[in-house]
């Protein structure tokens, strides 16, 4: 049920990456939801937060699309290589130091975008 949801389960977020790119996004324009959401989890003392990751039913990717497209997107290439690149490197980083990506494949891993990118 929602209300036995709410009461279990639990989200581990990793800590690896820095700001502007991980553990950052945007709380006042369009795209707020990103940022909002990564405020919520980490700092606003989310009930649904884990620090144990033996504990936790999925496991967030904190890096902000949003802030990707800022810092690493050069307007009209449509070069979205070093994207792709950011991503591929955060996951490498996480299945090397943490077993949690490897023992399901990342399927039970998460990011948040709120728009087409």
């Amino acid at each position: 049920s929602y209300e036995e949801m709410e009461k279990r389960f639990k989200v581990f977020v990793y800590e690896e990456g820095e700001p502007p790119l991980a553990h950052h996004g945007p709380c006042k324009n369009i795209y707020a939801i990103e940022g909002r959401f990564i405020d919520e989890l980490e700092l606003g003392g989310s009930p649904f937060l884990t620090r144990d990751p033996n504990q936790a039913h999925v496991f967030f990717l904190p890096f902000s699309v949003t802030m990707m497209v800022s810092f690493l997107y050069r307007p009209l290439t449509y070069d979205l290589s070093p994207l792709l690149s950011y991503v591929a490197d955060y996951v490498q980083v996480v299945s090397t130091k943490h077993p949690f990506w490897n023992a399901s494949g990342g399927a039970d891993h998460f990011m948040l975008s709120c728009h087409d990118w």
